[in-house]
């Protein structure tokens, strides 16, 4: 997909308006061309040479703003095909959220409380306004984990309880919420991963799930909230884990499981 002709005719008169753009500028004016949709996703962008040219600027100004919105997660460069607009993702988000835990002095524990009291709100919710088909979902998802942990299947079970506590914040109905916490379900991965014994599969507490099911079937809020306090209750509770919970994120992150 090329860049359409009235993008390009912008380009011309911005470049006339403001004369010789430094990277910064050229980064926010394709950001902006981006996320309004201007470029849409799978859009490849001129030549550096046709880039230079539209827009007056130097080859390091290029790169630079490429480079900047590259990190962003709004362009990619692909060998032999340029440099492309991205497709939306929250990978960019769930990266920088991971590097500001690893960089504080917050503990895994302090994780797994603020994990609690989001999902917890995200329950109460759920309970209300979810649907017949979530709970489908949940349903589906929750036999899937149940499954591969009975059949000691360690990364299908990490996806289907990832799913699980993503599905209940798509039971919510909350777009805007959805999109600000979806990044938050690698943290679910990373917590739940790394204080999973790798090879005992006994550690998932598949059971402590049911009752979220339950709760939100009955429309419950309230007891909704309570089997998500009790699910993370019963999941850190193994003695195991006391010195797991009190490391740095950073340690617990980038230490091997079976260390924990």
């Amino acid at each position: 997909m090329a860049v359409p002709a009235e993008v390009k005719v912008g380009w011309g008169s911005i470049a006339s308006r403001i004369g010789d753009l430094k990277s910064d500028r050229v980064a926010a004016v394709l950001e902006q061309q981006i996320l309004t949709g201007s470029l849409a996703p799978g859009t490849v962008l001129p030549t550096e040479p046709e880039l230079r040219e539209l827009l007056g600027v130097s080859r390091t100004v290029i790169r630079d703003a490429v480079r900047t919105l590259t990190a962003r997660g709004l362009l990619t460069v692909r060998q032999g095909r340029g440099t492309v607009v991205a497709e939306p993702t929250d990978d960019a988000f769930s990266e920088a959220m991971v590097a500001l835990l690893a960089r504080s002095k917050v503990t895994m524990r302090d994780v797994m409380h603020a994990r609690e009291t989001i999902e917890a709100m995200i329950a109460g919710l759920a309970a209300t306004a979810a649907t017949a088909e979530d709970w489908r979902d949940l349903e589906r998802t929750y036999e899937d984990l149940r499954t591969a942990v009975l059949n000691g299947e360690s990364d299908r079970a990490n996806r289907a309880h990832v799913a699980f506590h993503a599905g209940i914040l798509r039971a919510a109905h909350q777009p805007v919420l959805a999109l600000m916490l979806t990044p938050m379900s690698e943290l679910a991965a990373l917590t739940g991963v790394a204080s999973i014994r790798r090879g005992s599969m006994e550690d998932w507490e598949v059971e402590a799930h049911r009752p979220i099911i339950d709760a939100l079937k009955a429309r419950d809020p309230e007891a909704a909230e309570r089997a998500i306090r009790s699910h993370f209750e019963i999941s850190t509770r193994p003695s195991t884990y006391e010195r797991f919970l009190d490391q740095p994120f950073s340690q617990a992150y980038f230490c091997d499981a079976t260390s924990a």
